[in-house]
Parts: C-alpha cells; structure tokens; sequence
C-alpha cells in the first residue's frame, strides 16, 4: 500500500468511526438492540483500525488507542445492558486502561515540552 493511499485511509476511517460510534450511542439510547449490537461490530473494529494506522505515530497513536479502549468499553457495557448479562462491571478494565494510555500520552507529551525548554 502506498504512503498517499495510507494517509487517505487514515483519514476516512477518522472520520468514519465518529457517526459509527453517535448511531451506536443513539441505538442504546433508543433501546435498538439489534442494531445497537450490529453498528457495535463496525465501530470497535474501525476504532482498532485507527490505532492501527497511526501506530508509527507517538502524537496520534496513544490517543487513537485510548478512543480505541473506551468504545469496546462502552460496546461491552451496552450489549451487558441490553441483555441483562453479568459482565457490564468488566467494562471498567477497558475504560481505565484507556484513561492510563492517555495519561501516559499526556506524560510523554510533558516531558517532551520540558526537553524542548
């Protein structure tokens, strides 16, 4: 795959993932669970897609792998929801470590900054 086709692959799943994740959100919101279940599919895996692109990039990787993190939490805390199953609590796995990716982004971010001084 060339570098030019990458980059606009990039940018179509950036832009792709946020109206995936706002009709997966309103489909829980409005109790679709069936479609609330199949946009859910699409939307972890394009989020993934995302972090997988920027990986070789420290300024987008950490924060696409965070997004990443917090849809399949939210994904596992919707279906756990919609079909009253045990494992709804388990979501808090996936949301902090996407809360510590990012601090880390942050960190990594700080120090930069303080080199630059």
């Amino acid at each position: 795959m060339k570098a030019a086709d990458l980059l606009k692959s990039r940018y179509f799943f950036e832009t792709i993932h946020i109206p995936l994740w706002l009709i997966k959100d309103i489909c829980w919101l409005l109790e679709y669970r069936t479609t609330g279940v199949i946009i859910a599919i699409p939307t972890v895996l394009v989020a993934i897609q995302v972090a997988w692109i920027t990986r070789k990039e420290q300024d987008h990787f950490l924060p696409n792998l965070s997004i990443a993190l917090w849809i399949m939490a939210n994904a596992n805390w919707m279906v756990a929801e919609f079909y009253d199953l045990p494992y709804k609590p388990y979501s808090i796995y996936p949301f902090l470590l996407g809360v510590l990716v990012f601090v880390i982004f942050l960190f990594i971010k700080l120090i930069d900054n303080r080199k630059l001084r």
